[in-house]
């Protein structure tokens, strides 16, 4: 039996037990024929709905995300702004349903959803809308697909951030243990598998007759391909024998980490890419990401700096860092680190405010389970120590011009 402990699963449950439920009370009834189901052996809740299982593992997603936050950012004061962070359409409406049932929530709180843009929807009105709670001093939750869709003043008024994690191999194991009790559940799915299928898929498992049917099901979902990060990917790397045999090894970290064979903590995670401009730096980090079939995120000191000032920059800085961690497993990959220059090499405020800017969202980046850091650079001398220390970028791999092999390799898979 897994350990029931996970953050949110009494509530999740608490949530299933409301719905399924029996009402005691028959056709024409008065209410001295009123019955508690409790009292009533004859009267057995029936089995939930694969719709209602779906909020239930919404709800525990979400307390998983709000306890990482440490706050209560789903009981937010008045006229100030919690921002949930979710990927779907799916997983907004999902959340915008089951908020108002959890008792963390705060009974007077309003909540907006963020809508697809195939609805024809202007982004303006909703950022409208929501500005006009807040101007009447409303408590209000935004659950946005991006941070970025917050305009600046009301990143002002945001005193909490919540990012939804995807499903994960443990929550389903809880939530089929709880469908299956008694049954030893082993989730033949990878952390990535599931979070990359629709929540549709699992219906089947949620309502078989038995626990062998739901797992042969699962066990089937399995056998079909995964949809992997597009663009290159380490076989498309020549040249580089030295980087591509230690990101290979990240690979395979990777997939045993997914497996659950190793911890996190196991795993080689953060790299420094250094050397001439021009020898493959950023298709390295972006093959790494195709070759592991996780996402890729990719900023740097320039997209970041023409987002305005100290503040803008910085925001825009950890925008990018969210989509890393919203959509772990993930690389996030800084280029040019060495723009962001050495905090001795300048008295510049603003130069100093975004270095520390930056050391912040790396602590928080090397904190994330299932995110991979990866900077380059021209010239790691320009970087601030601080920033490429041991525990920011563990390993420091240089990249140099290709060998005379690695050009015929180039120029053999060009050709073909």
């Amino acid at each position: 039996m897994t350990d029931a402990r996970q953050p949110g699963f009494d509530e999740a449950i608490d949530y299933l037990v409301k719905r399924t439920r029996p009402d005691p009370r028959p056709t024409g009834f008065d209410e001295d024929d009123l019955v508690d189901a409790s009292d009533d052996p004859g009267i057995v809740p029936r089995k939930p709905y694969p719709d209602e299982i779906l909020d239930a593992l919404a709800i525990l997603r979400l307390c998983r995300a709000v306890e990482d936050t440490g706050d209560q950012p789903l009981s937010p004061a008045r006229g100030l702004l919690t921002t949930i962070v979710a990927r779907t359409w799916e997983d907004r409406k999902r959340l915008a349903k089951v908020i108002p049932e959890l008792s963390s929530a705060q009974s007077a709180v309003t909540i907006l959803t963020e809508e697809p843009p195939d609805r024809n929807r202007n982004a303006s009105d909703f950022i409208k809308k929501l500005e006009g709670m807040l101007e009447l001093g409303r408590r209000t939750i935004a659950i946005l697909s991006t941070p970025e869709g917050l305009s600046a003043p009301l990143a002002i008024l945001e005193t909490a951030r919540v990012i939804v994690p995807p499903l994960n191999a443990r929550m389903l194991t809880l939530m089929l243990e709880y469908l299956y009790p008694g049954a030893d559940i082993q989730v033949p799915l990878t952390d990535l598998q599931i979070a990359r299928l629709p929540p549709l898929a699992f219906g089947p498992a949620f309502v078989s007759e038995d626990v062998e049917n739901a797992i042969a099901h699962l066990r089937h979902l399995g056998m079909r391909p995964v949809a992997t990060t597009t663009g290159p990917t380490l076989d498309d790397v020549h040249g580089q024998p030295e980087a591509v045999g230690v990101l290979r090894q990240v690979v395979r970290d990777l997939e045993a980490w997914r497996a659950g064979k190793i911890r996190w903590a196991e795993v080689t995670r953060s790299f420094l890419l250094y050397g001439p401009p021009g020898t493959g730096k950023t298709l390295l980090a972006h093959a790494l990401a195709g070759s592991a079939g996780i996402g890729f995120v990719k900023t740097s000191y320039s997209d970041c700096q023409r987002a305005g000032h100290q503040g803008d920059m910085l925001r825009e800085l950890n925008a990018a860092a969210d989509r890393a961690i919203t959509g772990a497993p993930a690389a996030f990959f800084v280029d040019e680190i060495d723009s962001f220059y050495a905090r001795d090499m300048s008295s510049n405020g603003y130069v100093i405010g975004v270095v520390n800017g930056l050391l912040t969202l790396l602590d928080r980046l090397s904190a994330t389970e299932g995110v991979v850091l990866i900077a380059a650079t021209n010239d790691p001398k320009r970087v601030d120590p601080a920033v490429i220390r041991s525990g920011r970028f563990d390993r420091h791999i240089r990249v140099s011009a290709p060998n005379r092999a690695g050009i015929r390799a180039m120029l053999e898979a060009a050709l073909r």
